[in-house]
């Protein structure tokens, strides 16, 4: 004997509507993306700081993930970075913090970690292109902080040679035409 069960067609838009288009997190699939926060960097932050010396260029985002067992993907679109004498050389690092500090952006008594290291943006210049090398480095990490306490991202950047400055974020100012600002993106997404 075979038994044969048929379950009715059903519109997933219809019962989307039904719901008046909330869908309660802990019924979202494996991948959903659940918050989506982000840090802005409006300044330029020019640093006269020596070799190996960590510069907090104030770009900061915060997330409090809904899951602990949620993964956290960490985007930084385009940081403009501008070398200000020869054979200078920098890269900048991705750091963390787990911690329930209030989201003011600023450094406190709570821990800061590196968590990625960029490759080092390099060059040798000649005196006539001092003021014209630029690189514009970017950043995708999938990190897992199996936590829903409140988790800090910061941007910090590190001069590997050289005696010349660094612009973080360069041109923020608006010569040029331009209005340079740099996001760091924090996505939880559901596992």
């Amino acid at each position: 004997m075979s038994l044969r069960i048929t379950k009715p067609a059903f519109n997933v838009r219809e019962k989307i509507n039904e719901l008046e288009g909330i869908v309660s997190y802990d019924r979202m699939p494996q991948g959903s993306v659940i918050q989506v926060v982000q840090g802005r960097l409006t300044n330029q932050t020019e640093s006269s700081a020596g070799v190996n010396v960590d510069v907090d260029i104030g770009l900061y985002a915060y997330i409090s993930p809904r899951y602990r067992t949620s993964k956290i993907l960490v985007t930084l679109d385009s940081l403009p970075i501008r070398m200000r004498g020869a054979s200078t050389s920098v890269h900048f690092l991705l750091q963390r913090r787990i911690g329930s500090e209030q989201q003011s952006g600023q450094a406190n008594s709570y821990t800061w970690l590196n968590h990625v290291a960029t490759a080092e943006y390099s060059g040798v210049m000649t005196p006539a292109d001092t003021y014209n090398f630029e690189y514009y480095p970017g950043l995708n990490y999938l990190d897992s902080p199996g936590t829903t306490e409140l988790v800090g991202y910061r941007i910090i950047g590190n001069k590997n040679s050289g005696s010349g400055g660094v612009a973080y974020n360069h041109n923020a100012g608006g010569g040029r035409g331009a209005h340079n600002y740099a996001t760091l993106t924090l996505m939880e997404i559901k596992q």
